[in-house]
């Protein structure tokens, strides 16, 4: 979302707030679990990515921000309800939780 805001005409009138969507992600048709999904900046500096869990066809999503593109849908045994990307000794990771499994995805 962006947000706008109007400044006050005078003294006795609040400022205004508005805002409006810069880009949607759209992760599936249902959703029947509370997934948490991640927005953080590539490894290699190029931008933002975002990833959030598909539960029609049991992914992980991964769009670039700035384009709205899906750049990837990474597989998994059931509905993913966790993503987290992390780096250990400057190698950068995601990681993919199901309720049985957690998969750990290395950047290239």
């Amino acid at each position: 979302m962006a947000l706008n805001r109007t400044p006050q005409q005078d003294s006795s009138q609040l400022p205004s707030c508005s805002c409006s969507p810069v880009q949607t992600f759209s992760a599936g048709s249902s959703c029947k679990l509370l997934t948490k999904n991640a927005v953080f900046r590539r490894p290699d500096g190029g931008g933002t990515l975002v990833c959030a869990g598909d539960e029609s066809s049991n992914s992980t999503m991964v769009w670039d921000a700035g384009s709205g593109s899906l750049l990837q849908k990474l597989p998994a045994d059931l509905p993913v309800l966790d993503i987290s990307p992390f780096s250990v000794n400057g190698e950068h990771f995601l990681a993919s939780l199901t309720e049985k499994m957690l998969k750990l995805y290395r950047w290239e």
